[in-house]
């Protein structure tokens, strides 16, 4: 009796008494409920005697035998908490029309950080997942932690329990959430010993930390095969802009059609010149000399050469139905030096991003910050004598008086 004496005094502590009064108000609506219901269960009810043996038995007797397993024989249970979160790595600002900004939009390969909440509930649905009961060591390691002799036999882990059962227990020894605010992800782990609590916290921090590692480097391989890509795709481009400039200039037979039209240019020129020195010529000999003259009629066989040779230019010049016009052959190309600058900027474009993603990956880009780092927790936190036994009398007591009055109408209805 002593021994009893002392559990039920080391289950039940001073400051659990005097938290009494509050968990009972806290489940007075409850309480209030359920009277109402065994006052109208007892009103309607014919057998008095029966009914009240049917109380005792299914309400009384249950939450009697609950709270001593509760008192004198349950497992303490010890919690450890601690408080994590995903931060990315900052980055320096870049203008948005710079060109690493704009491969980097291409690629998905620098720019454009996650959400922190985000990537907290990635965690916490990695710590509620059967995954990480696998890497955390399978049902071996749980049976260390949970399956002892020195547990109840209600509460340790089933020597024979399957992936999914074991999922279910872990689930009921783990609480954890994620403020939407500040992203932060709170997680309590209880278990029977106070450093089986401390070490399965610190084992989970541990494999939530290697995940978000291997979140991150495939992230960033993906990112520099992308940005690789992206540079043979456009060397491949630029290469053929090159090509197709060097085949306009072996079918065309100039190297810059832009110099060949200045030249063109300075001739017509200077054959203007001449024409107008010959025309001032003729000019000033045509009232001291006739038309017959030799001299003059050399004047006009040189002017008539140079009026050719002026129309041959301009026409090699400008044409529109001529292909070998300089004219049409600065067109095409122009059109394919465009073709081939674009290829180049292009290119130059691809490989600072493809660079930026090779220094990404020697770089760590998220990070599991632990906020509040896990300690070895000092006294059980549960189980919970008064408010769990409590609980178990009010559920018991509305499901008995909600039963009660189900019989109570179909015996009026029989009468």
């Amino acid at each position: 009796m002593k021994e009893a004496r002392d559990v039920v005094a080391k289950r039940l502590p001073r400051r659990d008494l005097q938290n009494l009064g509050g968990e009972i108000k806290s489940k007075l609506p409850a309480l209030s409920q359920g009277v109402d219901l065994v006052s109208e269960a007892f009103a309607n009810a014919r057998g008095g005697g029966l009914l009240r043996r049917s109380f005792l038995a299914f309400v009384i007797l249950p939450t009697v035998i609950y709270w001593f397993y509760a008192a004198l024989w349950q497992s303490d249970q010890y919690v450890s908490e601690a408080r994590l979160t995903v931060r990315e790595a900052q980055k320096k600002e870049t203008r948005g029309t710079s060109a690493a900004s704009i491969m980097a939009s291409i690629t998905g390969g620098a720019g454009g950080s996650s959400k922190d909440t985000q990537n907290s509930y990635m965690v916490l649905n990695y710590i509620k997942s059967r995954a990480i009961l696998l890497d955390l060591g399978g049902k071996g390691y749980f049976e260390k932690k949970f399956g002892g002799a020195d547990v109840d036999f209600f509460s340790r882990i089933s020597s024979d329990i399957n992936l999914e059962d074991l999922w279910k227990y872990w689930l009921n020894h783990i609480q954890a959430s994620v403020d939407g605010v500040s992203g932060i992800l709170t997680l309590r782990i209880d278990a029977f010993h106070p450093h089986d609590s401390l070490d399965l916290t610190k084992d989970v921090i541990r494999l939530s930390e290697e995940l978000i590692n291997r979140i991150t480097l495939r992230n960033r391989n993906d990112a520099l095969a992308r940005a690789e890509s992206e540079v043979k795709l456009s060397r491949e481009k630029l290469a053929e802009a090159r090509e197709r400039v060097l085949q306009f200039r072996n079918q065309n037979l100039l190297i810059d059609p832009a110099s060949r039209a200045t030249s063109l240019g300075e001739m017509i020129g200077k054959l203007t010149l001449d024409r107008i020195d010959l025309l001032n010529a003729l000019s000033t000999t045509s009232t001291s000399l006739s038309a017959d003259a030799p001299s003059q009629r050399l004047q006009q066989t040189r002017l008539a050469a140079i009026d050719k040779q002026l129309a041959e230019l301009k026409k090699k010049l400008t044409d529109d139905q001529g292909a070998d016009a300089v004219s049409s052959q600065i067109a095409g190309y122009e059109r394919v030096k465009l073709e081939e600058q674009f290829a180049e900027r292009m290119y130059s474009i691809s490989v600072t991003a493809y660079e930026q993603a090779r220094q990404d990956l020697q770089r760590q880009q998220l990070y599991l910050v632990t906020i509040v780092a896990p300690s070895l927790p000092e006294s059980a936190t549960y189980p919970r004598v008064i408010g769990s036994t409590l609980l178990m009398f009010v559920s018991l007591l509305v499901v008995w008086a909600i039963v009660s009055l189900m019989v109570a109408l179909f015996e009026d209805q029989m009468i």
